[in-house]
């Protein structure tokens, strides 16, 4: 069984900053990003504050450019030849939506998918709603979704580009640490003080390099089927 993150992984960048530089609130999403990483928010509160910039818009006007979201070059034949190997696969996100992970479920045809819950009434996002997804409890649901499927963790495979993948990394029988900087080049896009920019590309290295050392491997290359020399190996 293999599960993998959203953003920077099965799609090219993140999705709540696509939208948003859709809908003209791209550097709003990107300074709850920015304070997660130099401390000013945890992990729960950054994942909140991004989903409740959504809340009043018109489902409509979100789903088109939810389907517009350019995938990870890759992805596609990814999923198709790991499922053909008859692995079950699926995606886990901290940072997205379900409505969202719904979405890439299709376009994808993945096994499964989770992430953090919204609340649609009349066509329009109302707020969030369990579960939501941080850095401590994405081990956990992963594991009941295994559990679903007859899996233990030990025999599960986790690709991720993020800390938000520590806990699961740690979990797993085997771990990918795949395009790490995906944040660091949407953050580079703020209008940042010298002083704050050198802070945040500190604070963005350590947490860098904590996901690396977490993982069993590491792939830099932004295509997602570079992973597949790495995972027939362990057949």
């Amino acid at each position: 069984m293999v599960g993998f993150d959203c953003d920077g992984v099965l799609i090219d960048g993140h999705a709540s900053i696509y939208i948003a530089d859709k809908l003209g609130f791209g550097t709003k999403i990107r300074e709850v990003y920015k304070d997660v990483i130099i401390g000013l928010r945890n992990f729960s509160q950054a994942v909140e504050g991004s989903l409740k910039l959504f809340i009043g818009l018109k489902e409509r006007d979100i789903s088109s450019i939810l389907n517009s979201i350019p995938l990870m070059v890759g992805a596609e034949e990814t999923i198709v030849k790991l499922k053909r190997g008859g692995l079950i696969v699926g995606a886990i996100s901290s940072g997205a939506s379900q409505y969202f992970v719904d979405i890439l479920k299709h376009r994808l045809n993945l096994d499964f998918a989770l992430g953090t819950g919204v609340k649609i009434e009349d066509g329009i996002f109302t707020g969030i709603t369990p579960p939501i997804i941080g850095i401590k409890n994405k081990d956990r649901y992963f594991e009941k979704v295994a559990k679903e499927y007859g899996c233990n963790l030990s025999e599960c495979i986790a690709v991720g580009d993020d800390f938000s993948n520590v806990s699961l990394f740690k979990k797993v029988g085997f771990s990918i640490a795949f395009n790490t900087g995906c944040l660091r080049r949407e953050l580079q896009m703020l209008d940042l003080s010298i002083k704050d920019k050198l802070i945040l590309r500190s604070k963005l290295s350590l947490a860098e390099l904590r996901v690396r050392h977490s993982a069993h491997v590491v792939i830099d290359a932004k295509n997602l089927t570079t992973i597949l020399p790495v995972l027939l190996k362990l057949k």
